[in-house]
């Protein structure tokens, strides 16, 4: 019984730490931006205290005697989303009265008053009440030039779409990230699968000396620091966009435009890195699954004329499945969410950045925005979401599957 609860009480606090940052950021991302400034998300949802500075009129006004209005309105005439509404709670008054200690002098008060109390305005008795209306009233018709007021309101909660719209419309940088990390995902999932699919089969089903031995080498490739590795990495595509500049001056007349310079930091760059990065893990997960299937059934194709190639095709892969989409929501996931590797291997060129560099580099541009960088941050979520949710019925099967069997 305790164990069980133990378990429970765990589970409850993974959940628990998983679930509330990302609430955190989807909340505050439809926030607008003095909110988010002045409040926690957890005050999103409830009634919360703000301040806010609204103008009495506009200008051009004829005179008039008694001006009624509305506070939420006038806080709205601009709004085109999160309109405030709530309750009034005070208005911040400044201004000069007469000093009663000095007589024909004045003296400046600031004070908050309450709603139903009348305050001097411009010469005129202002006053309003919790729902926002208030009434100016002067003595002889007046046009008075507009008065700036600080108004105190326990305002609703209001959520909004504008920092998605800013990010994706606005700015250009967040959709070309996209495109980027899609250009380098897409490719840096199917190639090391593809490759680690082959190389399962052969180190389960065929026989040629030293199989072992690559497989234990392949293997032990997984506890390489991927830090350890950038050094000879950056060399090798260096050495490499040396060559091909030399070549491409040799070969062609770029030497005119100055075009002969061949980049070390590209997209391919990142697809062989993520694939040299990602294969070893492959290749023992899918090797763990594929020799664990029939044997009578490998043997009764064989028995029938098949080949090594019509086996992995027509047998091999579709029954392979589960562990297909298991490591691919792996791959997906973590070049997805790559910052070092596109870092120091990917190209520098602004327009080509992936999310995760583009999302690093809004922390000094929107650092005082934070919706802005929630939204960022929600939308390079979503993709990573969508993909596991669409292949999550293969994921613990095929995991446990490519984990515990073994021949």
């Amino acid at each position: 019984m305790i164990t069980r609860s133990l378990k429970h009480i765990t589970l409850f606090l993974i959940v628990f730490i998983w679930v509330v940052p990302f609430i955190a950021l989807v909340t505050t991302s439809l926030r607008d931006e003095l909110a988010s400034k002045t409040s926690g998300f957890w005050q999103a949802y409830t009634p919360t205290e703000l301040g806010q500075r609204f103008s009495t009129h506009d200008k051009g006004v004829e005179p008039f005697l008694v001006m009624e209005g509305n506070i939420f309105d006038r806080l709205n005439n601009n709004r085109d989303d999160y309109a405030v509404s709530g309750e009034i709670t005070s208005v911040f008054f400044k201004g000069r009265i007469p000093d009663p200690e000095n007589p024909g002098k004045t003296k400046l008060l600031r004070r908050l008053v309450p709603p139903g109390e009348v305050m001097d305005v411009r010469g005129g008795d202002f006053v309003f009440d919790k729902e926002g209306n208030f009434t100016w009233t002067f003595a002889e018709p007046t046009a008075p030039k507009p008065k700036n007021l600080d108004v105190f309101l326990n305002q609703n909660p209001v959520f909004g779409t504008d920092a998605y719209e800013e990010v994706l419309l606005e700015n250009k940088n967040v959709p070309n990230a996209l495109i980027s990390s899609f250009i380098v995902t897409i490719p840096a999932t199917i190639i090391p699968i593809t490759i680690a699919a082959f190389a399962a089969y052969a180190f389960a089903w065929m026989r040629f000396p030293g199989r072992d031995w690559l497989f234990v080498i392949v293997v032990s490739l997984m506890v390489v620091p991927t830090q350890l590795a950038f050094l000879p990495v950056l060399t090798g595509f260096s050495g490499i966009a040396s060559w091909a500049t030399s070549l491409n001056s040799w070969l062609t007349d770029c030497d005119i435009d100055g075009t002969c310079q061949v980049a070390s930091k590209t997209f391919a760059s990142l697809w062989i890195t993520h694939t040299a990065f990602g294969l070893p893990l492959a290749i023992y997960l899918l090797r763990n699954y594929i020799v664990g299937l029939p044997r009578e059934l490998l043997e009764s194709a064989r028995i029938d004329g098949a080949n090594h190639l019509q086996i992995f095709t027509k047998l091999i892969v579709p029954l392979s499945v589960p562990a297909l989409a298991s490591f691919s929501i792996f791959q997906f996931l973590w070049v997805w969410n790559d910052l070092i590797v596109a870092l120091y291997i990917g190209p520098a060129d602004g327009a080509d950045l992936v999310f995760p560099i583009r999302l690093q580099k809004q922390l000094g541009t929107f650092q005082d925005q934070l919706h802005l960088l929630n939204a960022s941050a929600v939308i390079s979520m979503i993709i990573p979401v969508i993909v596991f949710l669409s292949m999550q019925r293969y994921f613990i099967r095929g995991l446990l599957a490519g984990s515990v069997k073994g021949g």
